[in-house]
């Protein structure tokens, strides 16, 4: 089904819905499909969505704009508008100190039972490493200086050394071990590395 003015979608047998995009993005060009409850449609219908992603994110997100709850003008003479996402729409809006995170890391899948609020520092435990990161893995980086790997984390706000590696399976496995240590696996995405 579709509305010119909204997104194509579909209602499936399973209580999901699926709304297709078109992209022109950079990062995330071509087609995306949302997923939500479609106990959630009628929060979402109103919106035409899109992807809305920074040159980090490693996955598109999905949002729409929309006039600024403020109101007013920009300095140009047009209204003031934001980004809605759309997890914040099936979710609510996160309290202060709070953040939608999705579990399964695909941030179209907007179904509630793969959204959770988390604080900053364990949405930041379950990321995976930059797009841009020399590394795939999470917290291991090269270091031209040392032609070496190097694993390093995060804890409380602070970064921590845990070593310099030849082997970049090394340092990942030394990241997952010190990421263990210090958080437990709650909320924490591991580094997945092959055995050798």
């Amino acid at each position: 089904m579709t509305d010119k003015a909204k997104n194509e979608y579909q209602h499936n047998d399973d209580g999901t819905t699926y709304i297709f995009i078109e992209s022109k993005n950079r990062q995330f060009p071509g087609k995306h499909t949302i997923i939500i409850d479609t106990e959630d449609w009628d929060k979402v219908k109103g919106y035409r969505w899109g992807i809305f992603a920074n040159a980090t994110n490693r996955y598109p997100y999905a949002a729409t704009t929309v006039l600024h709850p403020d109101g007013g003008l920009r300095k140009d003479g047009y209204k003031r508008m934001t980004t809605l996402k759309i997890h914040h729409l099936v979710l609510g809006k996160p309290p202060k100190g709070k953040v939608v995170d999705h579990r399964n890391h695909n941030g179209l899948d907007n179904r509630k039972d793969n959204l959770r609020l988390l604080t900053n520092q364990q949405n930041q435990l379950n990321r995976r490493s930059n797009k841009n990161s020399s590394s795939k893995h999470r917290g291991v980086s090269w270091r031209k200086t040392r032609n070496k790997w190097r694993a390093q984390i995060k804890f409380n706000k602070k970064p921590i050394h845990i070593g310099y590696f030849t082997c970049e399976k090394e340092a990942a496995r030394a990241y997952n071990k010190k990421a263990l240590e210090l958080w437990g696996d709650e909320h924490i995405l591991l580094n997945e590395v092959e055995d050798d």
